[in-house]
């Protein structure tokens, strides 16, 4: 038996690390056992470019004024996890400029951004950071005068 095991020792072992290489290779990328945490994952950062997305007003319901944005949309950088960053959907995004304490005119406001909770995305950069805002449509008081 002793003859059986140690007769070509080296050629056994070569092949049954080949073998064992050949099977971490092909198994699929998210399945596949992280032997070596620190060295196994190279890339631990991705980003994801969100060209042109559009800038959201956020107001209360009952402001009935018209906004114009300049620029009405901002180019957006991610960093997060690899599958998190291709699994998001562009929608759930919101880069929003609050108007509730906007008097009227025109002023320059920074934008807001805020990803998704519990997914780890960290905004990287916005570009711009800030937008214009000009009122188009003054609010119109509605009031009832009057009786039936």
């Amino acid at each position: 038996m002793r003859e059986l095991i140690l007769n070509n020792f080296l050629w056994k072992v070569t092949a049954f690390l080949l073998a064992v290489v050949a099977w971490l290779g092909f198994q699929p990328k998210d399945k596949r056992p992280n032997l070596f945490p620190d060295t196994y994952a190279l890339r631990t950062h991705y980003t994801r470019y969100l060209v042109s997305h559009p800038v959201t007003i956020t107001k209360p319901a009952t402001d009935t004024r018209e906004f114009k944005v300049t620029p009405a949309f901002v180019d957006i950088t991610l960093n997060g996890d690899e599958k998190v960053l291709s699994e998001i959907w562009a929608g759930d995004l919101r880069a929003t400029v609050d108007v509730t304490e906007f008097k009227g005119g025109t002023n320059t406001v920074p934008l807001r951004f805020v990803p998704p909770e519990g997914t780890g995305i960290k905004l990287e950069r916005m570009v711009p950071d800030r937008v214009q805002v000009e009122v188009l449509k003054p609010s119109t008081n509605l009031t009832s005068s009057g009786s039936l």
